[in-house]
């Protein structure tokens, strides 16, 4: 073979030739150099030997294989295909029967048991427990019993200042000097005596002095709000007063309306007139520090009224008119001509009159 060839051709180690060339060099290398020179020659002389070895030994059991498989017949190739098969089917098999040999498998739970090391028993946690609560109960109140100390106090100078800005035109001195005196010793008090008390006591003072402020803050709003009402009713009153007027002058928007309910109506908005009127006299002769005759509440309650007794009426849609049917005509087509007449002197007469009815039903519609 080639490779063989080339095994034999390797030489082995001259160690004259080593000896010689140690000697020659020794007078440039020292002994250390020398020792890793020999070596390292040794080294690839040996792997180079190593690997020819191993393609040899490669390629002879490529060739035996080779002249196995040239030797078999096809008869012996299906021979050795079926012994395959039915190893591969047995072992099947035999993995089967170890499943079913193995057995049920049933799993128990274990019971596990907890033991307290070094905690704290159970009576004195529930004890810790109720008594959390008990404290998170009391800063409840006493959140809620700070929230009533503090809503007398903001009310106090909340008050204060409204006395000397927007409510000052609706006090007479006399009860200003009153209710600041009031003021004065509610605070003086919440500073001193009332520093700590329950919170029911903070929930009476704040009601007292409600009954102070609210007539003052009413009288505010009042006057704040009865233009806007006056205004919005006004508008309403007057809306339906041009319907009663178009009505009178026989506008044909409100032709399909009930005389009997429009008379309704002009009653419902001379009432309103006389009652809106007759408030507003006696308002204007009043002060700002009197009480209101006409509240804004009365006055927007009027308003509704007017509105759900007149738009029913004043806005009832119109009734749609309703066409005839074309008599003389039919009679003419079913019936045919007269004795003495032609058919055409009946059709000119029935288009003529055709032509009347179109034009008397146009004129209706005008109207």
């Amino acid at each position: 073979m080639h490779l063989s060839s080339k095994l034999i051709r390797i030489q082995p180690l001259d160690f004259k030739l080593l000896h010689v060339r140690t000697v020659a060099f020794s007078f440039n290398l020292s002994m250390y150099h020398f020792v890793i020179a020999f070596l390292f020659e040794l080294r690839k002389r040996k792997c180079l030997y190593l690997l020819v070895k191993d393609k040899m030994q490669v390629d002879q059991e490529e060739e035996g294989h080779q002249k196995c498989h040239a030797e078999h017949t096809p008869e012996e190739e299906i021979d050795h295909t079926e012994a395959k098969t039915k190893s591969a089917v047995s072992d099947k098999q035999d993995r089967l029967n170890q499943t079913l040999k193995k057995g049920k498998v049933k799993s128990i739970d274990l019971p596990i048991q907890s033991s307290l090391c070094r905690q704290l028993g159970q009576d004195l946690l529930n004890s810790y427990i109720e008594n959390e609560g008990k404290m998170i109960m009391q800063d409840k109140l006493e959140k809620e019993r700070n929230d009533a100390k503090n809503a007398v106090e903001e009310y106090v100078y909340d008050f204060r200042d409204r006395l000397g800005t927007v409510y000052e035109k609706f006090i007479t001195p006399e009860d200003l000097s009153k209710l600041s005196a009031v003021l004065e010793d509610t605070e003086n008090w919440l500073y001193e005596d009332g520093e700590d008390q329950p919170k029911q006591v903070y929930v009476d003072k704040l009601q007292e002095l409600k009954k102070y402020g609210q007539p003052i803050q009413m009288k505010y709003m009042e006057h704040e709000e009865r233009p806007k009402a006056l205004n919005d009713l006004g508008k309403k009153i007057q809306l339906v007063m041009k319907v009663i007027e178009a009505y009178r002058n026989k506008d044909e928007r409100y032709d399909h309306l009930d005389p009997t309910e429009m008379e309704k109506v002009e009653k419902c908005i001379s009432d309103a007139m006389s009652w809106l009127n007759s408030k507003m006299n006696i308002q204007n002769k009043l002060s700002l520090t009197q009480d209101p005759v006409v509240k804004v509440s009365e006055i927007v309650a009027k308003s509704k009224e007017l509105d759900n007794f007149c738009n029913p009426i004043i806005y009832k849609p119109k009734p749609k008119a309703e066409v005839p049917e074309d008599k003389p005509k039919a009679n003419s087509e079913h019936n045919g001509p007269m004795d003495g007449q032609s058919g055409t002197e009946t059709k000119s007469d029935s288009t003529k009159d055709s032509s009347q009815h179109t034009k008397s039903s146009g004129e209706m519609e005008v109207d």
